[in-house]
């Protein structure tokens, strides 16, 4: 392995750990905990959503993201076209902040008044391309809200 490649892995090391931070952040504000679980089927479709607008080319990353300089990103279901850096996803927020999209739930789409909020950390991904050349897809944090109801219907099969 070259050194370009070691730096790499150690710098997407370095956004998955802090990206895990940030999570365990919001975790602690919004009174929730942080844990390791399998993805309910409300959880699953959601993140295969993500896949499949990747596969498809639906889903793009914002300029600011860069293959040679992880750094923690973020997608949700209600902007699915862009995995964005934390800037660019915090202005995303701030776009629905307070308003009815805020409070719908990204599976039904009902108003709730009362949020469920649910996030997944998916890890860094370093690609090593036929030139020997490494590329990294970064951490991505994927974050969305449901109703109560589809929070129920989203618990793992036993």
């Amino acid at each position: 392995m070259n050194t370009a490649t070691t730096a790499l892995l150690d710098q997407a090391g370095a956004a998955v750990n802090h990206s895990l931070r940030s999570l365990a952040h919001l975790a602690h504000r919004l009174n929730g905990t942080l844990g390791h679980s399998e993805p309910g089927p409300i959880s699953t479709h959601i993140l295969e959503r993500l896949h499949t607008g990747l596969t498809r080319g639906t889903t793009g990353f914002c300029t600011h993201l860069s293959s040679t300089a992880p750094q923690p990103a973020f997608w949700v279901p209600w902007a699915a076209g862009k995995i964005r850096c934390a800037p660019c996803a915090d202005r995303a927020y701030q776009r629905i902040k307070n308003t009815r999209e805020d409070r719908k739930c990204d599976r039904c789409r009902r108003t709730m008044v009362t949020t469920n909020t649910l996030g997944w950390q998916l890890p860094a991904v370093i690609l090593t391309l036929p030139s020997g050349h490494a590329r990294s897809l970064p951490p991505v944090q994927v974050h969305f809200a449901l109703c109560t109801p589809c929070r129920q219907l989203d618990r793992p099969a036993a």
